[in-house]
């Protein structure tokens, strides 16, 4: 069945008809009026001569603009605003969406994410259990040859920029009864930085597992352990990072960190000990739903927020130790003349997930 407005012609004929009634009776009230008006002007007291209208037609007077004002409003506003909403009743689904296409801007197409998985179909949702595979072999390493095995790759030759008053020689790693030694000190006269230090990584790549290292960390404000994660910059793709930082001015906290496509959480946790004081295991277990930090095998935090899903990238474990003079208020200030400071390594180990002990 066919509906009508009232903003259509045969809505507003009807309307006007039922309005008839009370015109007439309104007009014949006003005719009476300006006669008696008229007739009251030619006495010469005017004023006098004025005659009150009838109760009954004062009150269709009033009736009378009453309805006027209400014809006015519906043959104005209200034909406009009817004509509105009637139109909007009759605009197909698909039309409608492109009459507002502008209002609201479409997605960007996703740039491609190197390793990242793919977008799932719509109509093809993956099982729940789908997921990244683990990638790594386990591995346990106490650092008693005299030289470093084929397994780890030393930075030489170069830094990480401004904020870093050191860059990386291969120099300033060293074998010892304790194990690994990474050395920061002053850099030698004529070096393109003021200091100069040692960072150390795993040659394979581990997607999610359980990473630990016992270590005996440098004291002194404005150095910085770092035992962390790393999958760098690849072209679009950002970075993904998990850390463990332990600054020099502070060795009884520890800064469990999270970098993930330029996301990042940050959580200081106090530790159960001074890490300087001796050797520690301290370690992170890396998984699809939670990223969990560990000291000597206790559970300290656990992060289990949106950051963590986008952690998929394989990703190198790195040491490294540096000083930075320009980040003193994060690290505090870095006076350069009380090295060396060393950070030493017993041994460092990784297994798919976390054991439920400690390792080294």
């Amino acid at each position: 069945m066919e509906e009508k407005s009232e903003s259509s012609p045969g809505g507003r004929q009807r309307m006007l008809a039922g309005y008839k009634p009370t015109i007439g009776m309104g007009w014949a009230a006003v005719k009476r009026g300006l006669i008696s008006h008229v007739q009251a002007w030619k006495t010469p007291d005017w004023f006098a001569g004025i005659k009150p209208l009838p109760r009954d037609m004062t009150s269709l007077l009033v009736a009378l603009a009453i309805v006027i004002s209400l014809m006015l409003a519906s043959l104005v506003y209200g034909e406009h605003y009817l004509d509105r909403l009637w139109r909007g009743r009759l605009i197909a689904s698909d039309e409608l969406d492109q009459r507002t296409a502008h209002l609201v801007p479409k997605p960007e197409t996703p740039q491609s994410q190197g390793l990242l998985p793919a977008a799932p179909n719509a109509d093809q949702l993956p099982p729940p259990q789908l997921r990244l595979s683990q990638m790594g072999e386990p591995f346990i390493e106490r650092f008693r040859d005299k030289s470093l095995s084929d397994h780890w790759f030393i930075s030489d030759g170069w830094d990480n920029g401004e904020h870093m008053d050191n860059d990386w020689q291969k120099s300033q790693l060293s074998l010892g009864p304790n194990g690994l030694a990474l050395t920061l000190e002053k850099a030698p006269d004529g070096h393109t930085k003021p200091m100069v230090s040692a960072e150390v990584r795993t040659l394979p790549f581990y997607r999610y597992g359980y990473f630990e290292a016992r270590v005996k960390v440098p004291k002194g404000a404005g150095v910085v352990t770092g035992i962390f994660t790393y999958a760098h910059l690849d072209g679009d793709v950002r970075s993904n990072e998990i850390d463990i930082e332990i600054l020099g001015k502070d060795t009884r906290t520890l800064e469990a960190t999270i970098h993930q496509n330029g996301k990042s959480s940050l959580k200081r946790v106090r530790l159960p000990f001074d890490s300087a004081d001796g050797f520690h295991s301290l370690g992170f277990d890396w998984q699809p739903d939670a990223v969990r930090w560990y000291a000597d095998g206790q559970l300290i935090f656990e992060e289990t927020g949106p950051v963590v899903a986008g952690l998929v990238r394989p990703q190198q474990l790195i040491f490294d130790l540096w000083g930075s003079t320009q980040l003193k208020d994060w690290v505090g200030p870095f006076d350069q003349t009380k090295g060396p400071w060393k950070l030493e390594i017993a041994c460092v180990a990784y297994e798919p997930a976390y054991p439920g002990r400690v390792i080294c």
